[in-house]
């Protein structure tokens, strides 16, 4: 009886469905909309979950930084079973919804509890496994539903143009979230907290305000965003084992994990540990929203004036002046004497913009599983996407447990003034080693082999395989 209930539930949601196109088949801004829409939603979970939950993990539950990172290289360690099994499984779906918009539709609510979770504490020696166990299972659920969504982006369109597209109106989705959250998060958390700080309380009513908004903008994009690309071949006659293979013999594919491992690491890994930054070394908590809102704010004004010039100028091109541009700006930051509250600012200001890039390398996906099947005729869309996928998670976590260790390592001390060599580390944790990988993720991307023109050969190729077959 329930799961008759949700499927007329689901059937109500499809059949309103009201995805558009231009006369020229290109996707519509309604449809652009919606699919940006996709991450805003994620991005008020997960965003909240990466900036704060290390120091709810350590400030709040008493957890010390090398258990914290602990706990998130266990779960980036399942991750990397997870992620790819998840991807198996959803691109072998074979529904009249699609192989991915049913994970969205009945995976959200999930995913939102699941976040709350993570901010609950149980007291005691099972504090750490209760902190393990509602992560991981955060992340799986995460995985689901995001895996889902992003691989989307895959099957939508073949237009290259409509591609880019999609990926900067998922990066303005994330980063205006990331502004709305930078801005009153700390606003709601000490207001509950009733001017104490920043409390166990504050940090679950906003996380649970957060997940309640994420779920019907998840079912906006179930409603908007229609899945048209379909496999040359069959997927379901090809073993996991071949799926596997193909994939990681994917060259471009594999050279986007490793630029997209490296910029996650960087960008998430400074954002979990940038409120330390803030409160202990600046001594600014009363900043707090301005220096983690404003960058999100440029990476929208960024992202909007260059996302018409991709093509132009090429991919490679503007991803490596985004990263040149972020990893000296972060060291430049790390160089900056903290009383100068004017210069931080304006840098941070900078390296938002720089990371206008960050669509780029999603947009590059598209095209690496078009190669893999234009070449050995397997497309995976899932399993690929959950490369991607897996290597933003691991960024997420392993940025922050590295910061973490390096940071206790320089002596770190929750809730205490911090002595000079604790907060050197704490600035060499939150700019400097991340401004180093932001130009280490100029190597993979040197070598990655695709260009526009090679891109509309392979296109070419595999429209005329599917012309054939259906002859």
């Amino acid at each position: 009886m329930v799961y008759m209930g949700i499927e007329k539930m689901e059937n109500v949601v499809y059949n309103t469905m009201s995805i558009e196109k231009t006369n020229e088949g290109r996707l519509s801004r309604k449809t652009l909309f919606a699919y940006g829409m996709g991450d805003f939603a994620s991005n008020l979970i997960n965003t909240f979950i990466g900036s704060y939950l290390s120091i709810f993990y350590t400030d709040v539950v008493g957890l010390a930084p090398a258990v914290v990172s602990l706990i998130m290289i266990i779960a980036r360690v399942w991750d990397a079973v997870n992620d790819p099994m998840f991807g198996m499984i959803a691109e072998r779906t074979n529904s009249k919804k699609g192989r991915f918009r049913p994970y969205i539709f009945y995976f959200t609510p999930l995913l939102a509890l699941a976040a709350v979770m993570t901010f609950t504490t149980f007291g005691g020696s099972n504090g750490a496994v209760y902190a393990a166990v509602t992560y991981i299972i955060y992340g799986m659920l995460y995985t689901a539903v995001n895996l889902s969504y992003g691989s989307l982006s895959t099957v939508m369109t073949t237009n290259a143009e409509d591609i880019s597209q999609l990926t900067s109106w998922r990066m303005m989705g994330t980063n205006l979230s990331s502004v709305l959250l930078s801005a009153i998060s700390p606003i709601i958390i000490r207001a509950v907290s009733g001017g104490q700080g920043m409390t166990g309380k504050g940090y679950l009513t906003t996380i649970i305000i957060y997940s309640a908004i994420s779920i019907p903008m998840f079912y906006f994009v179930y409603a908007n965003c229609k899945e048209v690309v379909k496999p040359v071949n069959d997927n379901s006659k090809i073993s996991a084992g071949e799926s596997l293979k193909a994939v990681l013999s994917n060259k471009p594919l594999m050279l986007i994990f490793a630029m997209m491992m490296c910029q996650m690491f960087a960008f998430f890994g400074r954002m979990g540990v940038v409120v330390y930054y803030i409160i202990y070394v600046v001594q600014r908590p009363d900043m707090i929203s301005v220096f983690m809102a404003l960058p999100s704010l440029m990476t929208v004004v960024g992202i909007i004036l260059t996302k018409n010039f991709v093509l132009k100028f090429g991919k490679k091109r503007l991803t490596a002046i985004g990263y040149i541009g972020a990893g000296i700006t972060l060291i430049a930051i790390y160089a900056a004497p903290v009383s100068n509250i004017g210069a931080i600012i304006a840098l941070h200001a900078l390296y938002g913009f720089f990371c206008f890039s960050f669509p780029i390398p999603m947009s590059m996906t598209p095209e690496a599983i078009n190669y893999q099947e234009d070449k050995i005729g397997v497309r995976t869309d899932g399993i690929a996407y959950a490369a991607i996928s897996l290597s933003t998670k691991i960024g997420n976590a392993i940025g922050p447990a590295v910061a973490l260790l390096i940071m206790g390592a320089f002596g770190y001390v929750a809730n205490a003034m911090q002595t000079a060599k604790a907060m050197e580390g704490i600035n060499i944790s939150a700019n400097l080693i991340f401004g180093i990988f932001y130009l280490i993720a100029l190597i993979p991307l040197f070598f990655y082999p695709l260009n526009e023109e090679k891109n509309t050969e392979i296109r070419r190729s595999l429209d005329a395989k599917i012309a054939a077959k259906n002859r």
